[in-house]
């Protein structure tokens, strides 16, 4: 039986423990403001693809305490990290720490954006780190209470893909395969940074869009009809055009742009609420740096023009200022 640790107990991170749990694997849960409700009543999914479930996982306030919890010394297998890229003072690699056990475990990093597995591959080298790109719109309703809908795929890949070993094969092909008993999707692949450009078109666009018109990605689309598609094309067209510049053209191409606009143009009314506008709804940090900057450094660097890009950047980090400002 695989031992898993799952960081971040949000809406995600609430989808892939339920997930993990109907493989069979023996899960504890790291909660923080959502402590108490998964303790007393745990965790209730309601999803148009797995149905409606509620499971009661091992609950801790900290890794320190998930591993003073553990019934033996075995250590974790996996860690699934899933919690917010967002800069909270301390690095989640730090957080994690007590519960790794060196060349042991295996690190998920499930985490939107470019770049968020860097630290964890610093911080222990000798454990594989895999990289996890997810689709599976989700909301949490209330504390503990999550709703999924529409789809859901998970693409893994060892990082970083030059220096993958047979052991990092083995370890994500044997995360893939608990994921798929639990009746769901993953797919590994050989460069899992493609698939993670490929997520960005939808994600460095929708994300701060949304959030800085609190419109849903239809909302959006219907608001100035004849405007808001072109601005939407166009902005997935310059991230299409940075992933180009770092030897992704033959596989990030138009038709990428072309389908996640017809995705957005023929959902059901009123349209997808992106995480960030979920965040800035309730007057959380968002993704900032994850998301959007990194892409627009990276353009920066190689003289590659994304004023779209660079606009909602500066938009959105003066937003996400004012947010954090408030909390102070």
């Amino acid at each position: 039986m695989s031992r898993i640790l799952v960081f971040g107990s949000g809406s995600v991170g609430t989808m892939y423990a339920m997930l993990l749990s109907r493989a069979g694997a023996d899960i504890a849960c790291v909660c923080r403001s959502n402590y108490e409700p998964a303790l007393s009543r745990g965790f209730t999914v309601h999803s148009t693809l797995f149905g409606n479930q509620t499971f009661k996982p091992r609950v801790a306030k900290s890794v320190q305490e998930a591993v003073d919890n553990q019934a033996s010394s075995v250590p974790f297998d996996f860690i699934v990290v899933c919690v917010k890229a967002v800069d909270t003072g301390v690095s989640p690699a730090e957080m994690i720490k007590p519960a790794v056990r060196e060349s042991h475990t295996s690190i998920v990093v499930i985490q939107n954006g470019l770049g968020v597995e860097a630290i964890y591959h610093q911080a222990f080298p000798r454990n594989t780190v895999i990289s996890g790109v997810t689709y599976m719109p989700t909301s949490q309703v209330e504390p503990c209470v999550v709703s999924h809908s529409e789809t859901q795929t998970l693409f893994l890949g060892p990082y970083p893909t030059e220096l993958t070993t047979p052991a990092d094969k083995s370890s994500t092909e044997a995360f893939s395969q608990l994921i798929v008993a639990a009746g769901a999707n993953a797919t590994v692949c050989d460069d899992i940074q493609v698939e993670r450009w490929k997520k960005l078109i939808g994600n460095t666009t929708w994300n701060p869009v949304c959030a800085l018109s609190r419109c849903r990605d239809l909302q959006f689309l219907h608001a100035t009809p004849d405007i808001a598609q072109g601005f939407i094309t166009e902005s997935m067209r310059e991230v299409v055009a940075v992933a180009s510049t770092l030897g992704y053209g033959d596989v990030i191409r138009e038709d990428a742009v072309q389908a996640q606009i017809q995705r957005s143009k023929t959902r059901q009314w009123p349209g997808v609420q992106p995480s960030m506008l979920a965040d800035i709804e309730n007057d959380r940090p968002v993704e900032v740096e994850a998301v959007i900057g990194e892409v627009v450094r990276i353009a920066r660097k190689h003289q590659v023009s994304v004023p779209r890009l660079e606009t909602l950047y500066v938009l959105l980090k003066g937003y996400d200022y004012h947010l954090r400002a408030k909390q102070i």
